[in-house]
């Protein structure tokens, strides 16, 4: 079931990718430009920082590159353990298209995410047979996200809002089991355009 789901989504990815590049050589003659900037996830169980790259394939279509660190706190969100904190680090690389309007850009996208990450559990806690350990997870979180950017005072920065749902999948867990599952997120992104976009 995970591996038709993982297959699934990088096919997806991959197709429109694709597509938009074939279509921005047909249809548009468009300076590639590049955004670099930085980025806050907040999701239910954690925080992700990141320093992010966006390169546009044309007017239209960019691929999105993403490095930072998750930090993790899932309470007792988990069905295996009763508390889980964590760190880690990793990145993400994904698809935007961008949908102009008159004092901004709509976008939506697909991305997927790794993290290399150590979580901290308990259980039992405050009693006698209290237990605690780390557990070492390669997490791959593919989401879908759509949101809203503008330029601030006309000016080559913008800031952005994006709600993103995906899905925590442990491909590698070396300890006892951690949580994972469908989760949903707030993204804050602030950029700044390199070039023009015309």
């Amino acid at each position: 079931m995970i591996q038709k789901f993982l297959c699934s989504t990088f096919t997806l990815l991959f197709s429109f990718v694709s597509f938009s590049y074939s279509q921005a050589d047909q249809k548009e003659t468009v300076k590639k430009s590049k955004d670099l900037g930085a980025s806050l996830q907040l999701y239910p169980a954690g925080i992700i920082t990141a320093i992010n790259s966006e390169m546009y394939l044309s007017s239209k279509n960019s691929l999105l590159f993403r490095a930072g660190i998750n930090f993790a706190n899932r309470k007792d969100f988990s069905p295996y353990n009763e508390n889980e904190k964590g760190m880690g680090f990793g990145g993400s690389t994904g698809y935007r298209r961008h949908f102009y309007v008159k004092r901004g850009n709509i976008v939506a996208g697909i991305h997927t995410d790794i993290w290399n990450m150590w979580i901290n559990w308990k259980n039992n806690i405050g009693e006698s047979d209290y237990t605690y350990g780390e557990t070492y997870t390669l997490v791959l979180q593919p989401w879908l996200e759509a949101g809203y950017f503008f330029s601030v005072k006309k000016s080559p920065l913008q800031l952005g809002f994006t709600t993103g749902f995906g899905r925590e999948i442990n491909i590698i867990t070396n300890g006892k089991e951690v949580g994972q599952g469908w989760m949903n997120s707030l993204l804050i992104q602030i950029q700044y355009s390199l070039k023009s976009k015309k």
